[in-house]
């Protein structure tokens, strides 16, 4: 939660600098809302389960899992939007914004996705 908060103040920090309008700063404070309420659904989530299922288990292990992952996913959709707004302001080039991005985070989605079937399998 702390690297969260940490990023979080430094995305907000640089989208001042960078001269953001107020909707492009809402859009970045939306996106860190978002990854900031995942990580204390996370949270709580995991105490439940350690509350209800105090013994180590597959389905303990896989709700902890899917709590994570949804954690995983705010981040990467944070840092797409923070990308989108803050990259043609800091000099990156607008097509490998427009085109890299959706491309990369469609990877790590297929990635991950893999990564958890392989898990389940075992």
């Amino acid at each position: 939660m702390r690297v969260h908060l940490v990023l979080a103040a430094a995305a907000l920090v640089t989208g001042a600098w960078a001269g953001l309008t107020g909707v492009e700063l809402a859009v970045i404070a939306l996106a860190v809302g978002l990854v900031l309420a995942a990580e204390l659904a996370n949270t709580a989530i995991e105490w439940l389960t350690d509350a209800v299922h105090p013994e180590p288990g597959p389905v303990a292990a896989a709700v902890k899992d899917a709590a994570a992952a949804a954690v995983l996913v705010a981040a990467a959709v944070a840092v797409c939007a923070g990308a989108f707004v803050l990259g043609a302001r800091i000099g990156a080039p607008t097509a490998a914004v427009d085109r890299g991005l959706p491309l990369l985070a469609a990877a790590a989605c297929l990635v991950a996705l893999a990564a958890g079937a392989a898990r389940v399998r075992r």
